[in-house]
């Protein structure tokens, strides 16, 4: 099955970045495994290559969540800010 990961670098600092990414699909793990394939692997993430995890946790948050109800069909949203310590 194909994987579409669609990112924008937010922000960057000689040894982070800051990226908006958007996942056209769901597979398990896509970020992580996209990232590291690009050689950059999420901050934290032992299991696909981080070399830091000044976090104290996995680098991923979900700002923006939607998703289809599956059975009402209904559209539901989900939004929170990004944590102070991701901001680069």
């Amino acid at each position: 099955m194909e994987a579409i990961t669609n990112y924008q670098v937010i922000n960057k600092t000689p040894d982070y970045s800051l990226l908006n990414i958007q996942l056209e699909t769901g597979l398990k793990n896509q970020t992580r495994v996209h990232m590291k394939g690009l050689g950059h692997s999420v901050v934290g993430d032992t299991k696909y290559a981080a070399k830091t995890n000044p976090l104290k946790r996995l680098g991923l948050h979900a700002h923006k969540l939607e998703l289809r109800h599956p059975f009402s069909n209904q559209l539901l949203g989900f939004e929170t800010e990004v944590p102070e310590n991701f901001k680069v």
